[in-house]
């Protein structure tokens, strides 16, 4: 068996933070802060950072491991933003990226805060402060998720005159009158498995297979983690404990798809873009449904729908890991090339 796993590191500083311009309904919304009134100013992101899976065992160097997130689709980012005394709320506000901007609902006065968060929003959320930790509970996440789900790791004050240096371990932010805009560092709660794919050499000069969508499977349904966070000033990583708690007993995802199929041969680097996220706790658990076409060489459709199920091998797989699988399109026998029923090809994990 062929796998990659990358790993955890935590010493970063990153330092310019990207702004990314706002449009004219953030400088002119004024929404309700959460007291009532609708005083303040539009606290807005500058830019936001994801820690990178990583590909060996090397430490991160100081001005590496985090790149700027720019999600290729519309995404939901919620945000705790707790003024100074106040110690929990199960009220996330919301930050959207749309259109290549980041959009903003909540507004902040002249204060200090706490600021903490994870994506997407969709997930059911909490937070307590305590003996000078942030407690960030996640809850009812699905066990396996297409989405890269990952949580505030620090904060940085990014005007649009620019900012410093970005560093994890701070989440305290001091209002102004005007022009609130934040940097976000996060990094990721599972971990992440991709495919390679290929076709054996011989049954694609007679075949041509089309991946019409992959699905990852496993024998819980969903996860609550609680993340212990210690705020620190040096940049050190904040994350003290994470602990899993998952229910249920099954659950699925589809994170890849296309309804006329995907040509395995001629485009199997962009299968490759694909990954599915899974709680760590579960990477002897996992299971891949494979859905695919198979034409002649004439462009004839031969088989409709093939289904290839793998029980994948254990990953081994920590928080923030990702296991690359390389898999092979064989057929398991070929008589006749006339009888479409004679022709199955399955998908096998290369050894």
């Amino acid at each position: 068996m062929k796998y990659i796993i990358g790993r955890n590191a935590w010493l970063l500083a990153l330092s310019c933070c990207l702004l990314v311009a706002c449009s004219s309904d953030q400088s002119e919304t004024r929404t309700d802060n959460g007291n009532g009134s609708s005083k303040g100013s539009l606290l807005q992101v500058a830019a936001a950072y994801t820690t990178n899976y990583q590909t060996n065992n090397q430490m991160r160097a100081v001005t590496e491991g985090y790149s700027e997130y720019n999600p290729a689709s519309d995404l939901a980012i919620g945000l705790f933003v707790l003024p100074s005394g106040t110690t929990q709320s199960n009220d996330a506000k919301l930050i959207r990226y749309n259109n290549g901007v980041w959009h903003s609902q909540i507004m902040v006065e002249t204060l200090t805060y706490t600021i903490c968060g994870y994506m997407p929003k969709s997930i059911t959320s909490s937070v307590l402060i305590s003996a000078g930790n942030i407690l960030l509970t996640l809850s009812d996440i699905p066990a396996v998720i297409a989405d890269d789900v990952c949580f505030v790791t620090g904060i940085k004050d990014g005007t649009k005159d620019g900012a410093g240096d970005l560093l994890q371990g701070n989440f305290t932010y001091v209002g102004n009158d005007d022009n609130n805009y934040i940097c976000l560092m996060m990094d990721h709660l599972f971990a992440s498995v991709k495919f390679n794919f290929s076709v054996d050499a011989e049954y694609s000069t007679l075949r041509t297979i089309k991946l019409k969508s992959m699905q990852l499977q496993t024998t819980k349904e969903s996860v609550a983690a609680t993340i212990t966070l210690t705020p620190n000033i040096i940049g050190t990583d904040p994350v003290t404990e994470i602990t899993y708690s998952s229910s249920g007993s099954s659950s699925s995802a589809t994170f890849f798809e296309n309804a006329a199929g995907i040509d395995i041969k001629d485009n199997a680097a962009t299968i490759r873009d694909y990954s599915c996220c899974f709680v760590p706790g579960l990477s002897n658990s996992l299971t891949l449904v494979c859905t695919y076409d198979v034409y002649d060489k004439n462009g004839n459709l031969i088989r409709k729908d093939c289904t290839a199920t793998n029980q994948l091998p254990n990953l081994a797989a920590n928080r923030g890991q990702f296991v690359t699988i390389n898999l092979t399109v064989a057929p398991t026998y070929l008589y006749q090339l006339s009888d479409p029923d004679l022709d199955n090809p399955s998908i096998t994990i290369n050894n």
